[in-house]
């Protein structure tokens, strides 16, 4: 699978790698692609249309009118997710997709519980 694709803007299709992605808003039926170091471009796709050609194990919905980066997720909680200095907010219906696809550790136990096995 490419690590990249081309988007039609101002007359040239432009190369865009994944990894450059932050996020990619709606707006009505143009999208907002915000990126590291570039500068943002509207494009007349869909957010359906981008959830079909984003690799699904680095991107995640997290709201009707937003795709994250999941690498470039700095932070996150129950309302909102933060990265390049943005927070989002996390829609409703969306609040389990985030915690589904990333890996939390919790830590479970005091730290008598956690060194009790130790002899400490």
């Amino acid at each position: 699978m490419q690590s990249f694709f081309f988007i039609r803007h101002e007359g040239k299709n432009v190369k865009v790698d994944f990894g450059d992605i932050l996020y990619i808003e709606a707006r009505k039926n143009y999208t907002r692609i915000v990126m590291e170091n570039r500068p943002t471009m509207m494009v007349l796709v869909t957010l359906k249309q981008w959830e079909r050609v984003l690799p699904r194990e680095f991107f995640c919905r997290i709201h009707r009118g937003y795709i994250v980066s999941i690498e470039k997720v700095q932070s996150f909680d129950n309302k909102y997710v933060y990265l390049g200095g943005d927070r989002i907010s996390i829609g409703e219906q969306y609040r389990g997709a985030l915690p589904e696809v990333v890996t939390i550790l919790v830590n479970e136990g005091t730290r008598k519980e956690v060194f009790q096995g130790l002899g400490i």
